[in-house]
């Protein structure tokens, strides 16, 4: 049973109703963003007119704001707008559709000048604005508007799209526009390109040495052209209507693996294969590696996929081979050895699996083997390459170590014995500190081996560790 001080709302609703709101003017004293929210609560409560209103005016203020939003005040400017599109999106639409529409496009038309004006490199601005297009979708689903009005205010959005966080409003309306309203979207933002763009005379202001490094690291978040939102939104208006010569004829860059799989996909949708295959070939690969693991996965699923319906299916099973040969993705041997006829399945199994030991990489394989799982050929591959394997690869080797412990506890305890000595060998006191759990596991592990091979028994094992990290006191003094 929880404790009555707990802090739940169980609990605070035994406080009663007016120790509450003393304690909520007590805690929004001196926090803007808290009153804003109980002023907001409170227009709610009175009447939903009155909510959109206050709404409308804080929106309205943002948009009129132009000073820069620094890392000091970001996360209550995030949350303010998060608690904006919120109640929008939860109690505005319940009561007044068509309030919650004109907020919800007042809200997103904001998100250009937003992200602009803010230090987040994080992108958790971009995130609360591109949510707003998953809101727009149901309150436009309850209002029911005018086709015509909204396609110009997809258009809009579409226009000033400049960091992507509108990029999901067009598949989310197509169901919406129908075919009929998506081609009038099309030709409302291919004329929407042809007018000359709103310039905005930026106001020039001294930057400090900080500001200037926090404004060239949030150009990773920037910026399309005007082209090249138009492109992205005449993308996705043929991605809705099944336009695939649109679709392709927009990809100007058809030759990157990337793309290629793209067009595809889309191929292949519409039931032509052999186009799909065709566009696949005509991609080039990485120019400074002619190695097949440069193809990504998308190129290669999609090229399984038209090979699949080409009935071609004993180059797509190449294909699987030779990307998991290269890879160890575990996804493609287990999809090649699905479609082989009974017994020859074990045996390939058998094959590729003992080639796994032979990996260059030893962490990768240890993954691979204890995932699959082959917990025997794991526990050989530690045996035998466990001084090749990474021990800094914590969550891995951990993993592996537990599931070869009851089993395998040498294989186990010289996984932790790695993980241990590179931890030592870090110069962090946290990293010594963390070393002790591993270390105590391996103590443990030792007590049920009577042969170590060629490997150290445990008690020189841990006189060398005494040797060389003897000035690593936390991790000395963290031991029982």
């Amino acid at each position: 049973m929880a404790s009555k001080t707990t802090l739940n709302t169980q609990n605070l609703e035994t406080l009663g109703a007016a120790h509450l709101a003393r304690l909520l003017m007590e805690i929004s004293e001196g926090n803007a963003n808290a009153k804003r929210l109980l002023r907001l609560e409170l227009a709610g409560s009175e009447s939903p007119s009155k909510l959109a209103n206050e709404i409308r005016k804080r929106l309205t203020a943002i948009s009129a704001a132009t000073t820069n939003v620094g890392w000091r005040t970001l996360k209550g400017f995030r949350a303010d707008l998060n608690t904006q599109r919120r109640l929008i999106a939860e109690q505005v639409s319940a009561a007044a559709p068509q309030e919650a529409y004109d907020l919800i496009w007042q809200f997103i038309t904001l998100s250009d000048a937003v992200i602009e004006r803010t230090s987040d490199t994080s992108g958790g601005v971009r995130e609360v604005m591109a949510s707003a297009c998953q809101d727009a979708a149901a309150i436009v689903a309850l209002a029911k508007p005018d086709v015509s009005d909204l396609v110009r205010l997809i258009t809009a959005a579409q226009m000033a799209n400049s960091y992507g966080q509108n990029d999901t409003l067009i598949p989310l309306m197509s169901p919406l526009l129908g075919e009929d309203g998506l081609q009038r979207l099309r030709e409302a933002i291919l004329a929407a390109a042809k007018e000359p763009a709103a310039t905005v005379t930026a106001r020039s202001r001294p930057a400090k040495r900080w500001r200037k490094r926090v404004l060239a690291a949030s150009e990773a978040l920037r910026k399309r052209t005007r082209a090249e939102s138009t492109r992205v939104a005449l993308l996705a208006i043929a991605d809705a209507l099944g336009d695939v010569e649109a679709f392709i004829a927009l990809m100007a860059d058809a030759y990157l693996p990337a793309s290629a799989a793209q067009i595809a996909s889309r191929l292949l949708k519409a039931g032509r294969p052999a186009d799909a295959l065709k566009a696949l070939n005509g991609a080039r690969q990485n120019p400074r590696s002619g190695m097949p693991s440069e193809w990504p996965a998308e190129w290669i699923n999609a090229r399984i996929a038209a090979l699949e319906a080409l009935d071609r299916k004993d180059e797509a099973q190449r294909v699987r081979l030779e990307r998991f040969r290269r890879t160890l993705e575990a996804d493609y041997l287990r999809a090649y050895l699905k479609r082989l006829p009974d017994f020859d399945d074990i045996e390939a199994e058998d094959a590729e699996l003992d080639h796994v030991k032979a990996w260059p990489d030893a962490n990768a394989a240890l993954g691979l083997l204890t995932g699959w799982p082959s917990l025997e050929r794991a526990a050989h591959l530690v045996i035998d390459r466990v001084r090749e394997m990474d021990g800094n690869d914590a969550e891995r080797l951990t993993y592996a170590a537990d599931r070869l412990s009851s089993r395998y506890p040498l294989a186990a305890l010289l996984l932790q014995r790695q993980i241990v000595e590179a931890r030592l060998a870090s110069f962090s006191e946290a990293a010594h500190e963390a070393a002790v759990l591993p270390f105590l596991e391996a103590e443990s592990l030792a007590r049920h081996i009577d042969d170590f091979g060629r490997h150290e028994p445990h008690d020189v094992w841990r006189k060398k560790l005494e040797n060389v990290y003897a000035r690593r006191t936390v991790f000395w003094k963290g031991l029982p």
